[in-house]
């Protein structure tokens, strides 16, 4: 057996190799489907990255894809070019050295060679958009004529303030679906959401008989509410249109049990905070009370009240077993002449969402109501929401009221709600007890 030198081997070995890699070389430029590794190290992080473009000839699927990073060597320049992209590119700028129009390059109709930079919105880089939730930058399908109200929208961004939704018009603003309308007090309780809804209500009440003047008897209204969402946050409620019907044991003084025509409420409201993260809904608005009934029902005291409120909800403790949603609401009454009483009121609900179904809302409610100014009445008590009776010497006084409620959701179009509050303080005035009935139809 004889013994083949070793230096006979490497030089065999070495003139076999050649060829491969002269045939590879070869292959790449002539197209061949070629792919060598990609380099990894410190080094291909700052490096740029080279992409060698195959000549103009080559077959179709058979252009090479060569990249190289960190110490590896860039390809010799073939006929069509080199395109260098930088491992960071700055948004917005042109690549360096793209050609959009290479050899043999033949564009389809309304092809646009040189696309508008990207605009990452006003959230910036990495945050949400402020039109379509889960993405970012500016929506590939936003609408090319936009509106005033789009362009604040793009103005203020992402956050609270802002909002984007491709709701019909006066459409519910379905972004907080979660929470449930009021139950009790429902004439100045207003939920902050951006609603469109015919609302009918029943109310019964009882007259305590400590009232000197009355001696206990009922109270009863029939009637509905009105609201139009014109946008998300701009809408237009109507918060008191009905009857009422004033039933006192001692009915000496005037009072009988005709149905009579009941105050007019209405006025704006806006949504001024919307944080779907954080699932919080505020509001603003302006109640204008205006008697428009007879005086058999008290229906026409004095000329006018205006009552600025503000609203808010917040859901919060989301579990398997469900959530926890507070909604709470402040106003203050304010007469524009002296015939009439002013008032603060404060009202609040804890609710529960069973099971996080949207459905079943059992809650407890809270209002209280303290009076800051007597108005120019013959007696010292007064109706609160039902009747502004004007009473005297009752400035400082309060109403509280407590009780439970329950809301259900056929769906969210259909719901319905019933309410129950005693009152626990102040039940000289008009209230002993509440029974409040409303069925909710909402678009």
């Amino acid at each position: 057996m004889r013994i083949v030198p070793k230096w006979v081997m490497a030089a065999g070995l070495g003139l076999s190799i050649w060829p491969c890699q002269a045939q590879a070389q070869d292959a790449i430029w002539k197209g061949a489907d070629y792919r060598p590794p990609l380099t990894a190290g410190p080094a291909a992080v700052s490096r740029p990255l080279t992409t060698v473009n195959a000549p103009p000839n080559t077959p179709a699927g058979k252009a090479p894809i060569i990249l190289t990073q960190g110490g590896e060597a860039p390809a010799p320049t073939p006929p069509g070019g080199v395109s260098t992209f930088p491992s960071n590119p700055v948004p917005g700028s042109p690549v360096p050295g793209f050609n959009p129009n290479p050899p043999g390059f033949i564009p389809s109709p309304g092809f646009n060679p040189s696309p508008p930079a990207f605009n990452p919105g006003p959230g910036g880089f990495g945050q949400p958009s402020p039109f379509i939730p889960g993405t970012t930058g500016m929506p590939l399908d936003r609408p090319a004529n936009r509106g005033f109200m789009d362009q604040v929208r793009e103005y203020l961004g992402d956050g609270p303030f802002s909002g984007y939704s491709q709701r019909s018009t006066f459409q519910s603003d379905h972004a907080f679906d979660n929470f449930a309308s009021p139950t009790t007090n429902l004439f100045l309780f207003e939920d902050p959401r951006a609603l469109t809804e015919i609302r009918p209500v029943y109310i019964f009440q009882t007259i305590p008989g400590k009232n000197n003047s009355l001696q206990g008897g009922t109270v009863s209204f029939l009637g509905a509410q009105a609201r139009v969402a014109i946008t998300e946050r701009l809408s237009l409620v109507i918060n008191k249109f009905g009857w009422i019907s004033l039933n006192p044991t001692d009915k000496e003084n005037g009072y009988n049990g005709a149905l009579s025509f009941s105050e007019f409420w209405i006025g704006p409201k806006y949504t001024f905070w919307r944080d779907e993260r954080s699932n919080t809904v505020a509001a603003a608005g302006l109640l204008f009370e205006i008697p428009a009934g007879p005086m058999r029902a008290f229906q026409n005291t004095g000329n006018l009240s205006i009552t600025p409120y503000a609203s808010v909800a917040h859901s919060f403790w989301r579990n398997s077993y469900g959530a926890f949603d507070v909604m709470a609401n402040l106003n203050w009454n304010i007469g524009t002449s002296n015939a009439r009483s002013n008032f603060l009121n404060l009202s609040a609900q804890l609710d529960f969402d069973i099971l996080n179904w949207h459905r079943f809302y059992p809650m407890l409610n809270f209002n209280w109501n303290i009076y800051t100014k007597d108005g120019k009445g013959d007696v010292n008590f007064d109706g609160v929401d039902l009747v502004n009776f004007g009473g005297k010497d009752i400035s400082g006084k309060s109403v509280v009221t407590l009780g439970p409620g329950f809301r259900y959701k056929w769906s969210e179009t259909i719901q319905s709600g019933i309410g129950m509050d005693w009152a626990v303080v102040g039940n000289q005035f008009l209230q002993d007890f509440r029974l409040s009935i409303d069925t909710i139809v909402r678009y």
